[in-house]
């Protein structure tokens, strides 16, 4: 109940940069369960390449969802949020669960 309250009194930028960081912090987990499968090495560029799909995810889903009132909102509001989300998640579990 307070989640939903808090969550009900955010502003639509709120949610939009909340909704990228979840889809970051989501890939990065995908990305460090696939790096323990494939060398890291060979796997970077599918995975830079794959960063931009999910990104255009998102980039359709606040369109629908969110409704933002500009172009700033739609296409560059979380961006820095969403790269920084996957790349920490992905490196501070790697460096968790693999040490050298």
């Amino acid at each position: 109940m307070v989640l939903r309250s808090i969550l009900m009194k955010l502003t639509n930028e709120d949610k939009i940069v909340l909704f990228r960081f979840t889809i970051g912090v989501v890939y990065g987990v995908l990305v460090f369960v696939l790096s323990l499968f494939i060398d890291p090495l060979t796997l970077s560029p599918y995975i830079w390449g794959a960063s931009v799909l999910v990104y255009y995810f998102t980039l359709i889903y606040v369109a629908y969802k969110y409704r933002p009132t500009s172009r700033f909102q739609l296409y560059i509001r979380g961006l820095a949020t969403y790269y920084a989300a996957w790349l920490l998640v992905s490196i501070l579990l790697k460096n968790m669960f693999c040490p050298l």
